[in-house]
């Protein structure tokens, strides 16, 4: 303590003697500090030349003075100089941040066109949506497919958006009918708690993100969404993006919520069942796009075809034309 300022334990030894024994000499404090007369030489020295001790001729050889009008301004000024160096060292930190930071977003934007960035790997996948989560400013808009999130999944997205509910950023979520279920179903009344919005739909094309419709993320391949994914800020493509997820949204059923009847028309499940037939799609992708099995996918066409009273999904595909559903 206050070896900053030069002041050590046994010059402090001394002064507080001189405190408590006011007429004490030279050869007193000797005597009463064990002390050799050097010691007790530098250690007066050392007093009087922080101004708390200064010499007296009279019966009183030393006269002590008040540490804090003494040393208070010396910590002062070394507090001020700490200051100053601590300001420099952290602009300097500062800026070599800047400079890292500049790095890390051109590398991240090299690879591809300009405004695609191509993210390799699972957890450079998760820390990549995790930095694009955190730095969204109003909205997150999201499509989940498949049957159902798992209960980790759904309690590492927990943390996120409460963060991003909590600074008014608004939160909707796009899923499958199929993920009707007791932990997405809980896991929607907390969302709901926390102010965010999810809504479900017969059919999602594909796993998608928007941040404040500005930026998009979506999977390199369907099959393996999680582990490669396109980070896009091509104006046209994410303003795409926005319009299909729009589209979705405004046709999607609250979670939890009953889907309007179509006693006399085809129900959003068939339409979606139409869509994917007309597009060619296999059994097993209109399976992951519906978020049910080969199996069920089956008996959905062969109910369809019973009702549209067709041998064939040709037939069917053509008779939902001449009925005008699609």
């Amino acid at each position: 303590m206050l070896e900053s300022i030069g002041l050590g334990e046994r010059d402090r030894d001394v002064y507080r003697a001189l405190l408590l024994h006011p007429n004490w000499n030279i050869l007193d404090i000797q005597r009463n500090l064990d002390l050799s007369k050097d010691d007790v030489s530098v250690a007066l020295d050392c007093l009087t030349e922080l101004a708390l001790l200064r010499c007296n001729s009279g019966s009183q050889p030393f006269i002590t003075t008040s540490p804090e009008l003494s040393l208070l301004p010396k910590l002062q000024g070394i507090e001020a100089d700490e200051l100053d160096e601590r300001r420099a060292g952290l602009s300097r930190e500062q800026a070599a941040l800047a400079t890292l930071t500049s790095e890390y977003t051109s590398l991240r934007v090299q690879s591809g066109a300009e405004g695609l960035e191509r993210v390799e790997g699972v957890e450079a996948v998760r820390i990549r949506l995790q930095e694009l989560s955190e730095q969204a400013t109003s909205e997150v808009r999201a499509f989940m497919p498949g049957r159902a999130l798992s209960e980790a999944a759904l309690e590492v997205s927990r943390p996120l958006h409460r963060q991003n509910l909590a600074r008014g950023v608004r939160v909707q979520m796009l899923c499958l009918d199929t993920v009707q279920q007791v932990p997405m179903m809980e896991y929607t009344a907390w969302l709901a708690s926390e102010g965010g919005q999810m809504r479900t739909v017969p059919s999602l094309p594909t796993r998608l993100i928007i941040y404040d419709r500005a930026t998009a993320v979506i999977p390199v391949y369907s099959d393996a969404s999680r582990e490669e994914a396109f980070v896009i800020r091509v104006g046209s493509i994410v303003t795409a993006f926005n319009a299909l997820f729009d589209l979705a949204w405004e046709r999607a059923t609250p979670l939890g919520g009953t889907p309007t009847p179509h006693s006399d028309g085809p129900s959003e499940r068939d339409l979606a069942l139409l869509r994917n037939l007309a597009e060619g799609l296999t059994d097993e992708v209109i399976g992951r796009r519906l978020g049910v099995s080969i199996r069920t996918v089956r008996r959905l066409m062969a109910d369809l075809l019973k009702r549209l009273n067709a041998q064939s999904r040709f037939q069917a595909g053509a008779e939902a034309v001449r009925l005008g559903w699609i």
